[in-house]
């Protein structure tokens, strides 16, 4: 079983640099990929296609996994961090607090109250490749349409477009639908947080850990400030 084992995958290109890189690594743990080497050609960031991984995730269907050999020709065992203890963090009303668990688990909540048609919104998600790429990988990235004038204006994110990510007026609401899901924003809030806790990867473990995790109104800083407290807490490995 995949499920159960270490798999293996190689994305093949030129490059040494890579931008957006929990792109890669969301990518690669959702897809139940632990061993891979991503390259990339001609630039230093990662193709954000739509928006979604959902390009990404049939792209490593098509190519396909193998289970992961050591030197000794047997299968790797899959590892996953397990954590002992709850723990959080916070930063005013955002938060992230996890909980042990047997089970990668994942409650998100969003609450964007200038931007009625996002308004307030609450996802869970169980932790698996059928499961992800099925539910959280089609969600694209969304912004606030106020929010990229003003960066527009200042001469940033030139690159982003309607093609890219869908987009939220505070006065009028969505200006691209459809959406792909009715909370299509919380939903692509899930695959963030994947990808930055997968930076926890260590020792041939996963790096999400066995643990309910719940969040809310949280981003990458506070994703990356969980991640480190991590760093510094009790941790097993579990073979998964």
């Amino acid at each position: 079983m995949l499920s159960a084992r270490c798999c293996a995958l190689r994305c093949v290109g030129v490059g040494q640099r890579c931008g957006r890189s929990s792109i890669c690594f969301r990518l690669s743990r959702a897809c139940d990929v632990d061993n891979c080497r991503i390259e990339i050609k001609g630039g230093d960031e990662v193709p954000i296609l739509d928006g979604s991984a959902k390009g990404w995730v049939e792209a490593i269907k098509h190519v396909g996994t193998c289970d992961s050999i050591d030197c000794n020709g047997k299968t790797k065992e899959k590892m996953a961090p397990m954590l002992c203890d709850p723990m959080y963090v916070c930063k005013r009303d955002p938060f992230i607090v996890s909980f042990p668990s047997s089970k990668t688990h994942i409650s998100c909540g969003i609450n964007f109250s200038k931007a009625p048609a996002i308004g307030c919104q609450w996802f869970s998600f169980s932790m698996g490749a059928y499961s992800y790429s099925k539910e959280i990988a089609p969600s694209r990235t969304f912004c606030i349409y106020e929010e990229v004038q003003q960066m527009r204006n200042a001469g940033l994110i030139r690159g982003g477009s309607t093609e890219n990510a869908i987009l939220c007026s505070a006065a009028s609401g969505w200006i691209n639908p459809p959406l792909r899901f009715n909370d299509e924003p919380c939903r692509h809030k899930i695959l963030d947080l994947i990808g930055d806790f997968s930076l926890f990867a260590r020792n041939g473990n996963q790096g999400v850990p066995l643990s309910h995790i719940i969040s809310y109104k949280a981003g990458h800083s506070l994703h990356y400030d969980f991640v480190l407290r991590l760093a510094k807490t009790s941790i097993r490995d579990s073979f998964g």
